[in-house]
């Protein structure tokens, strides 16, 4: 297919660059807990959390072009990855809320919680951040990470 050609399905390069990025996003996004598994919510998350860290670093790790296109879409702020980081949220909101309302975890405000529990996993799925986190030599591992900021969650953990 011609340069040309492709244009006529997408109004310009970063509208194509935000398609690919698009679809390899939802490649790599792990899949979402359903109404009938009864694990705990703790767990749910690790395991979230975890599998985007594995679909990023296995981009990083084997498909440079893919990950340095996502790296920029992240630097950039493309539609697609603000997007991708809004869905993220979104189903950590969720999981954290129904751990509070089963009290699983402490009560506490839900939106918020979401969005500390990825503020301090973001080293881990977004892909500027992936980078540094691995040129550290960190004394902790990803799922150390995980697992500290999953139990902040819970009855017994300090307010922040």
């Amino acid at each position: 297919m011609s340069p040309a050609n492709v244009y006529r399905f997408f109004p310009s390069k970063l509208a194509l660059h935000d398609a690919l990025v698009v679809r390899v996003l939802d490649q790599i996004f792990p899949a979402a807990r359903s109404g009938s598994d009864k694990k705990p919510y703790a767990e749910t998350l690790r395991e979230f959390i975890c599998g985007l860290h594995r679909g990023v670093l296995a981009l990083m790790r084997d498909e440079e072009k893919l990950f340095e296109l996502l790296t920029t879409a992240d630097d950039e702020h493309w539609p697609a990855f603000e997007s991708h980081v809004n869905r993220v949220r979104s189903i950590v909101a969720e999981l954290v809320e129904a751990g509070i309302r089963e009290r699983e975890f402490r009560q506490q405000d839900g939106l918020h919680a979401a969005e500390y529990l990825c503020a301090s996993t973001a080293a881990l799925w977004e892909p500027t951040a992936i980078k540094t986190f691995y040129l550290r030599r960190s004394l902790i591992t990803p799922e150390e990470l995980i697992s500290f900021s999953v139990e902040a969650l819970r009855d017994g953990a300090p307010p922040c």
